[in-house]
Order: structure tokens, then sequence, then C-alpha cells
């Protein structure tokens, strides 16, 4: 059972605080605490890598020979599926549907597919060469 202590600040009076009556109740905040602590660990990290990425971005339109990395907010908008694909690629730079499958795993039909569909929404190009298909990052 968690107790709450409701204390009202009047000018010139301290805090009072009832202590905590069990153990268990004592062991429950320090585990919200750690887990609060990670959480804020886990999110300095999405923002470091968001503004590395936003400084590629600004380096990019000054020097448009430089590469950009996706950014996350584009790869979180993604769906699971297609998002799978793109990381894909980025460690291959350019690949087949067959090159793709054996990546992630997935059928060469699902990849085709993905691929196809993320030329379509513009992420990525293809290009024919002979009989080969390959995908690769604009």
């Amino acid at each position: 059972m968690i107790q709450f202590v409701v204390v009202t600040m009047v000018p010139g009076e301290t805090k009072k605080r009832k202590p905590l009556a069990s153990s268990d109740e004592k062991a429950l905040l320090a585990r919200l605490i750690d887990e609060v602590h990670q959480i804020n660990q886990k999110l300095g990290k999405v923002l470091n890598t968001q503004e590395y990425f936003l400084q590629k971005l600004a380096k990019k339109e000054s020097d448009k020979t430089i590469k950009l990395d996706p950014d996350m907010l584009t790869l979180f908008s993604l769906p699971s599926a297609l998002r799978k694909t793109v990381i894909a690629l980025y460690k291959m730079e350019k690949a087949t549907a067959d090159d793709l499958s054996n990546e992630t795993k997935r059928l060469r039909a699902v990849e085709s597919a993905s691929a196809n569909q993320l030329v379509r929404m513009g992420f990525i190009s293809k290009k024919r060469e002979g009989r080969k298909v390959y995908f690769y990052i604009k």
C-alpha cells in the first residue's frame, strides 16, 4: 500500500515529510527512480543523435557533396517493415532484392515489394544493370 502525504507550503514554513512505512515501498521508489534515470539517459542519447543529424543537414545545405544519413524522425515515421529495408540498404549502399533479403532474413519478394514502395515514396532510387535491378540511396 502506497501512502501519499499532501503538504501545503505556507511562507516561512519548511517541508514536513512523513517517512515511508515499509521496505517494499522504499524498494519500489528506488526502482522507479532508477527507471526514470535510465529513461533520461536514453532520451539524452536520442537528442544527441538528432543534434548530430541536424548538424549534418546544416553541412549538407552548405556543401552539396556530403551524403546525409537518415534522420531519426524520418526513420521512426516509416513502418517497421520499410524501416528494416532502409537500414539494410544504408549498410550496403547498393543492393539487389536478393542482397536485401539475405541481410534482413526475409523473403526476396517481400524485400522487392518494400524497396519498390520506398522508390515510389522517393526515399531510395533504383537502376537496372542487365537483368539485375539495384536499389541505392539517393
